[in-house]
């Protein structure tokens, strides 16, 4: 995550549970990665004018509501509100500054993303979202390591920061780390989770926007 490499493939993730957390239907999360898989070509791997379509498909294919209407893409994403997208997806996790995302990349910025859509999955918890990103991207499962754990706050505060933020630097996530780590350099994934989602600086990531 953030590095262009994820712990596994995409077809490799539990796929009925990113349905269940997205409410997008299985066969279409599956037609979604084909046409991915068909339109990046040999190198699997998607720019930005294919991170902005594949972002709005994703959006637009979530299961219809109860009351019978569908999700529809906010009026205020204009093209300029989809290059903004992009512009943080990339500098989150473009580290070597390729140009192009893997689709498990897209996805882990997709859900990271989805904190409060017109469509949004309100009986899905921030945590659920969040543990399941860290499920499919954790070389060590059940535990964080500072490594991993300082990329994945970087990565929040990247995608979620606006044109005139300033990315954190290293003392804030030094005193984030310093709340959680009991000296032995890693905590437990669940006591990450907990903090990052509770967390003033980074609850707002998670806490539904209206539109």
């Amino acid at each position: 995550m953030g590095k262009n490499h994820s712990k596994a493939k995409f077809t490799q993730w539990d796929l009925d549970r990113f349905s269940n957390i997205t409410k997008i239907p299985r066969d279409k999360v599956d037609k979604l990665y084909q046409e991915f898989i068909t339109s990046t070509g040999k190198d699997n791997r998607m720019d930005k004018k294919d991170f902005r379509r594949f972002y709005k498909e994703m959006f637009l294919s979530r299961q219809v509501h109860a009351e019978g209407t569908g999700p529809s893409a906010p009026i205020m994403w204009s093209d300029h509100d989809l290059d903004k997208f992009a512009n943080h997806v990339f500098k989150a996790f473009d580290r070597e500054g390729s140009g192009k995302l893997s689709f498990e990349d897209f996805v882990n910025a997709y859900l990271l993303l989805d904190n409060g859509s017109s469509a949004s999955t309100t009986d899905t918890s921030s945590r659920d979202r969040f543990n399941y990103i860290m499920d499919n991207n954790n070389p060590t499962p059940g535990y964080v390591s500072r490594e991993q754990g300082e990329e994945l706050f970087n990565c929040l505060s990247q995608i979620n920061a606006d044109d005139t933020q300033i990315p954190a630097n290293n003392t804030a996530w030094e005193h984030h780390w310093s709340q959680i780590d009991d000296g032995s350099g890693q905590v437990t994934q669940e006591k990450f989770v907990e903090y990052v989602t509770n967390s003033n600086d980074y609850k707002p990531n998670f806490r539904p926007t209206t539109a």
